[in-house]
């Protein structure tokens, strides 16, 4: 695929999976066995399990979770993009932290790795402070 493929791929996976929310199209984007760097929630599955488990610990959360790609860029076979996200936490309680109805902003940075066609590799980070701060759970600045 060529790196603009590629890019394009990471945009409809965030538009299909996390923005409208539909999940049995996982696979459609993302390799059975991808492998995740340093997933952001303890406990996550390794392969296409992880992706899906931190996607619907979110959505459920966050039912108006909506995603931005602030950048997206790419060489080879990697695509890096930054994002933000917000959604209001009126669903599931998020790291055990009950539903309050605020909004609640995330900004994060992933690195894919692509091989045929699918999501094969991920690295990135969110953070984690700022949102532990909007929860409650940290103290604010």
């Amino acid at each position: 695929m060529s790196v603009e493929e590629n890019k394009d791929l990471v945009r409809r996976y965030f538009e299909d999976i996390w923005n409208k929310g539909n999940i049995q199209n996982e696979a459609d984007y993302v390799a059975k066995d991808i492998l995740v760097h340093a997933p952001p929630i303890p406990g996550t599955p390794p392969g296409i399990s992880g992706p899906i488990f931190i996607v619907t610990s979110f959505r459920a959360a966050m039912p108006d979770i909506h995603l931005v790609h602030e950048d997206i860029f790419g060489e080879g076979d990697h695509v890096v993009h930054r994002w933000r996200t917000t959604g209001h936490h009126t669903g599931a309680p998020l790291f055990g932290v009950a539903p309050s109805g605020k909004e609640i902003a995330l900004n994060g940075i992933n690195e894919f790795r692509v091989e045929d066609g699918r999501l094969a590799e991920r690295w990135g980070v969110m953070d984690a402070v700022a949102l532990m701060q909007q929860l409650g759970l940290a103290p604010s600045q």
